[in-house]
């Protein structure tokens, strides 16, 4: 990224190390975190981006990343192993990387997102990145997410968090069904765009004003990992068109699920793209 000084997309948030069920019973070791499947959106549609993250001197993916992270010495690479045996699926963290510095950010953009897996864009980076970007989009899980003392990952109440007073500096923040229910919704869209990702059932996107429920596109899901990152990212890709957030929301329920559709980060047919609404 040396000589950079711009770019329309700026990702923010450590890749990390995925452990997820094979349909044999075993296990599959995959590059993981929101800024490789958010990447890989990106790169399939041709966005101009960059992804700012940190990990360990365990990372694995150098070689299957366009924009590697800055190793920080002594450290380890975020490690999660998924379990979807259960009604709701359960994740683990048994290693935790370092957080992403504000002076990491050296980049102007038209959009930032704030991508976070596991706290690792701390309030300080996030005001940053609003400095640095005309727009700022946010994951919930980087804001909210906690460890019990068996490593499980837990939801915090926005209100807890030291986020909830930022919530100006916020373009649109997206929250799973599970973290809009650790917050205050009607006090969230009072100050941003809120978008509620429903698997199956579409999204829900909510403002000051309106109120408006987006369809799903029916696939078949294998795997649930990263369907989130993708969406953001195709809601991403329909702000840089300017287009209205419903159809914006279109487009992400699209690219959300094409991720369902396999395991790890996915690989994306763009000429199947939706160019007009349903």
């Amino acid at each position: 990224m040396s000589g950079r000084a711009s770019c329309d997309v700026l990702v923010v948030g450590n890749y990390c190390h995925d452990v997820l069920p094979s349909g044999g019973g075993g296990a599959v070791h995959t590059l993981g975190g929101s800024a490789a499947y958010i990447s890989s959106v990106f790169d399939a549609a041709g966005v101009d981006h960059a992804v700012v993250s940190v990990a360990g001197e365990d990372f694995a993916y150098a070689d299957r990343v366009r924009y590697p992270p800055r190793i920080v010495p002594g450290t380890r690479t975020t490690r999660f192993l998924a379990d979807f045996s259960q009604a709701e699926r359960v994740l683990r963290v048994d290693a935790r990387s370092a957080s992403i510095p504000p002076e990491d950010i050296r980049f102007d953009a038209r959009v930032a997102l704030a991508c976070g897996v596991m706290g690792e864009v701390p309030p300080e980076t996030l005001l940053r990145m609003s400095q640095r970007a005309q727009h700022v989009l946010a994951d919930a899980q980087g804001l909210l997410r906690s460890l019990d003392d068996q490593g499980r990952v837990w939801n915090q109440r926005l209100e807890d968090t030291p986020f909830a007073a930022l919530l100006g500096h916020l373009h649109v923040l997206k929250a799973s069904e599970d973290e809009a229910r650790a917050m205050d919704v009607d006090a969230v869209r009072a100050q941003t765009c809120l978008v509620v990702t429903r698997g199956a059932k579409g999204c829900t996107v909510l403002t000051s004003r309106d109120t408006l429920q987006v369809p799903s596109w029916p696939v078949k899901e294998v795997d649930p990992t990263g369907a989130g990152d993708c969406f953001l990212a195709g809601f991403t890709l329909g702000l840089l068109r300017a287009w209205p957030l419903a159809r914006c929301a279109e487009l992400a329920n699209w690219f959300g699920a094409q991720a369902v559709t396999q395991v790890g980060v996915p690989r994306l047919e763009v000429t199947r793209l939706p160019v007009e609404p349903r």
